[in-house]
């Protein structure tokens, strides 16, 4: 079976590395975080956590790309890709999981049946 390919390209802000940020963050579209995010994050869109990229507080998005470091709670309606240089340390939700080898994930997993699983059957 072959993979669907994800275009994560369509990334509408960035918090750029050297960048600290308190507080809670919303946004109607796709983000990349390269600096430090402390607070609750509610992303309509797709979430990239960069190698240097800092998360502390918890996560709802559509589709999360992880290379970084998030300590909290996730919650991803579709895909959770954590790379090789990716950490986690909480709960993760998601639809679709993929864990590079090297990745690191601490916490409990749960795979629900989202959007992406129900477009498919279609």
């Amino acid at each position: 079976m072959f993979k669907k390919a994800h275009n994560y390209s369509n990334i509408e802000s960035l918090i750029s590395q050297g960048v600290e940020i308190k507080g809670e963050i919303k946004s109607p579209g796709s983000i990349r975080i390269d600096g430090l995010v402390e607070g609750k994050l509610s992303i309509k869109g797709d979430l990239i956590v960069g190698e240097k990229g800092f998360i502390k507080g918890d996560v709802k998005t559509d589709n999360l790309i992880l290379a970084g470091k998030i300590e909290g709670n996730i919650e991803a309606k579709g895909r959770f890709e954590i790379k090789t240089t990716g950490t986690m340390t909480g709960d993760a939700s998601c639809s679709i999981l993929s864990i590079e080898e090297g990745a690191h994930l601490e916490g409990t997993s749960r795979m629900n049946k989202g959007k992406e699983k129900s477009e498919e059957k279609k």
